[in-house]
């Protein structure tokens, strides 16, 4: 049971941390340098709270905590974005560090670090000694793979979730573009032999080739087993002109995986040379990345600006095989191999593999014709995501929070931003390429023309952005930056046609707006429960089509009626009373309530008739007869309740595969996104019984009133440790079903008061020559 510290508990955790650093570092090798110790309080739901005199102690402290709290996953995290998965889940992984290789994340990252400003390289290294002191202090820890921790490996995990998973596994390139180079020991003049010249399987049925960021919508279905993105996350804005107070609020509610690489945790910094901050971050992340300091705060959410593209490119010298065409004349690629390590049944074997990149970028696979293709991603190589980060946890203004944001390293994302002197604001953040106009740049182009190469970026005031709006209110849910508010100025027609991307105004926009625009007076807890809103507004224009279908149906002559809706069939008279159900119904999804779960399976079935081109007339009758039968085939009958159907659970080891009906979850009015539900939770049949568990949504959300002393309210989906034995585990879910908060403490006095556990971790550590380790396999 967690007891509250007291100062002579601290003094002495402060003794024992000393000899602890001792033991932990040895009295031999490499000399060491006394740095300043971090406290670690922990509050009630085991969320950290770090204080340290320096900024390197801070993040010394916040590494050894997220180590406390899933030291597996973030070795996981480093493992996967090193290209060195093979060597421990096996052949399953092999795509993937081929993927990891071929972009030369490792060799990057490394040179980043390398490169880096002094002060850049401290924070990197005490993250990293924060990671190894915590492991070597307790050698009960299994490590699966990574002998120690090295501090360029966060700017790696960047490149890997950002750049590999998203950028690419997200945009048009499939496994069966890559698959003609997954074989090894491939000659170094392969593409200008002509035997590259093969098409790739199934080349009809593949998607068009392009690194345009679709916003298309995920099947139901766990991680790992849907080829669609998801859309996810919402952020809003409130001006003071609208709350009760006269304080500015912002939503911070991105939508991820609840598994896996993207898991969240919660982190609040606090240096006395300025890392103040207090929101979520990614586990092996070197600093949080969405949240608030005393004075400001921002959200993000994905957008879909072309931030990457595509070139085909014609080696053709015979001669000399690395050489292809470009203007005129020629260049020279270069090409070399690597060794993958591949786990088998037998052990550890290796495999060989050859890489060519051109001056656009690595060749990632090949179109359908067999030609070459190089991708060129807006900031792969020059990285700077984190030393963004920290200029706007740092900035204290407006005025210094976009001088932060013009780096534009941060490569897209949607920004969402209120401060305590009452701005909002909404920022289209994207480093988005000059290019020619003339070109096609949603498809691969020529390599050869010179004219297809990019021309700089454009600058933060060519971007879509609105600030300090007359409606006193700012949104986006992955929708277009056109629909952020009512009374938007600018058009589509103002920007290049390349810049933004496939938004629109999508129904959890229009839930938003309709929240905000009624909210004309709130107060800090009208604004939390608006976050829980769980209205579906797809409903707003299926139910009425429904209706209309059904009276069509009832005056249709038997011959044009679908067999499965006609007169006297089994499914007619559940037919009919899910129609009065839905047309009775208020588009809530609570609980108890009958007619979510039959829209919500419903709507499953007719968007799979959209995407196949159904022109039924009767399409979602259609759809709602299936989901009558799939419910009734599940549980006898079709009148369910949405509790009983969706459910949260965590299973172990954490894996969507371990679902099951005999282990404790939670009743979860969420619903997804797509639909409207502000409160997004999407869930995939996975239980014996038909029941739906959750693997996608609301992952973490917060809530800041930047009054003089700020305020926060926050959640995780499950809790903040990875650990099946902590009370931390699943603790936060329990809020989570009910729809509530947790404190997000900020003041030293908040944190104090509010602490379960106090201690402190050993602020000493080696010199940042110590990593000075041989280059990167």
């Amino acid at each position: 049971m967690a007891t509250r510290s007291t100062p002579v508990a601290r003094s002495l955790g402060r003794l024992l941390a000393g000899i602890l650093a001792l033991s932990v570092l040895g009295c031999g090798g490499p000399p060491n340098t006394a740095r300043p110790s971090a406290e670690i309080h922990r509050d009630h739901y085991g969320a950290p709270h770090i204080f340290s005199s320096t900024d390197q102690g801070v993040l010394f402290g916040m590494a050894w905590a997220l180590a406390e709290d899933d030291w597996r996953l973030i070795e996981e995290n480093y493992i996967r974005a090193l290209g060195r998965a093979a060597e421990v889940f096996g052949e399953e992984a092999v795509a993937d560090d081929w993927l990891a290789r071929c972009l030369e994340i490792p060799r990057l990252s490394r040179a980043e670090y390398e490169r880096a400003p002094a002060g850049m390289r401290g924070l990197l290294d005490a993250f990293a000694a924060g990671l190894n002191s915590y492991v070597a202090a307790h050698p009960e820890v299994p490590r699966r793979l990574l002998a120690k921790i090295e501090p360029w490996y966060p700017l790696a995990l960047i490149r890997f979730k950002y750049y590999q998973m998203e950028f690419l596994g997200n945009a048009g390139l499939r496994r069966e573009h890559t698959k003609p180079l997954l074989r090894q020991e491939l000659p170094e003049d392969y593409w200008s032999r002509g035997d590259a010249r093969q098409r790739v399987a199934n080349p009809l049925a593949s998607p068009p080739l392009s690194l345009r960021r679709a916003q298309t919508q995920f099947s139901e279905g766990p991680p790992g087993r849907f080829e669609e993105r998801s859309l996810g996350s919402n952020q809003w804005a409130v001006a003071p002109s609208r709350t009760v107070d006269g304080h500015a609020m912002l939503l911070i509610n991105p939508h991820q995986r609840f598994f896996g690489v993207q898991r969240y945790a919660e982190v609040h910094l606090h240096s006395d040379q300025g890392l103040v901050f207090s929101g979520l971050t990614g586990f092996g992340f070197l600093l949080p990345y969405m949240g608030n300091n005393e004075q400001l705060g921002w959200a993000y959410t994905d957008n879909y600006a072309d931030i990457g593209d595509l070139y085909f490119e014609r080696f053709d010298d015979l001669e000399n095989p690395l050489r292809y065409r470009y203007g005129d004349g020629h260049r020279e690629a270069e090409s070399w191999r690597e060794i993958l390590r591949v786990q088998t049944p037998a052990g550890v074997e290796e495999r060989r593999f050859r890489f060519w990149k051109t001056h656009h970028g690595p060749i990632v696979g090949v179109d359908s014709e067999g030609r070459p293709l190089a991708a060129r991603l807006a900031r792969l190589e020059a990285g700077g995501w984190f030393a963004q980060w920290e200029a706007m946890i740092r900035s204290r203004t407006m005025i210094e929070f976009r001088t932060a944001l013009s780096r534009l390293s941060v490569a897209y994302m949607n920004v969402m931003y209120a401060d305590s002197a009452g701005n909002i604001g909404y920022l289209y953040g994207s480093a988005v390429p000059r290019r020619d106009l003339a070109f096609a740049w949603s498809e691969p182009v020529d390599g050869s023309d010179p004219r297809t190469e990019w021309n700089g970026f454009h600058s933060l005031e060519e971007l879509p952005q609105l600030f300090n709006p007359e409606s006193g209110y700012l949104v986006n849910t992955n929708s277009s930056p056109l629909s952020v508010t009512r009374g938007v100025a600018y058009t589509k027609k103002d920007f290049p046609a390349y810049m933004i991307g496939g938004e629109e105004d999508n129904p959890r926009s229009r839930s938003s707006r309709r929240l905000l625009e009624a909210s004309e007076r709130i107060t800090f807890d009208d604004f939390l429960r608006l976050a829980w809103d769980t209205r579906l507004s797809a409903a707003d224009d299926v139910v009425p089509a429904l209706e209309k279908e059904w009276r069509r149906l009832r005056q249709a002559p038997p011959g044009e009626v679908p067999a499965a809706l006609r007169e006297g069939s089994g499914d007619r008279a559940a037919l009919a009373d899910a129609v009065a159900r839905l047309a009775k119904w208020d588009r809530q999804t609570s609980l108890d309530s009958v007619a979510t779960s039959l829209f919500v399976v419903a709507s499953q079935h007719w968007r799979q008739g959209q995407r196949a081109g159904d022109s039924s007339p009767y399409l979602y009758l259609e759809s709602l007869a299936a989901g009558i039968q799939e419910l009734e085939e599940s549980w006898g009958t079709h009148k369910v309740a949405w509790g009983e159907l969706n459910r949260l659970q965590r299973p172990t080891p954490p894996d969507p595969d371990h679902f099951s009906d005999q282990l404790p979850s939670l009743a979860i009015a969420g619903a997804p996104g797509r639909l409207g539900s502000i409160f997004t939770f999407h869930s995939f049949p996975a239980g014996e019984s038909g029941r739906r568990y959750g693997f996608h949504g609301n992952s973490f959300v917060k809530a800041v009133e930047f009054a003089p002393r700020v305020r926060g309210r926050s959640i995780l989906v499950f809790g903040q440790s990875g650990d099946p034995e902590s009370p931390h585990y699943f603790d936060q879910a329990q809020l989570y079903a009910r729809r509530q908060f947790k404190p997000a403490w900020f003041t030293r006095a908040e944190v104090e008061a509010n602490a379960a556990r106090s201690y402190t971790v050993p602020g000493i550590y080696p010199v940042p020559g110590i990593y000075q380790s041989a280059r990167p396999r």
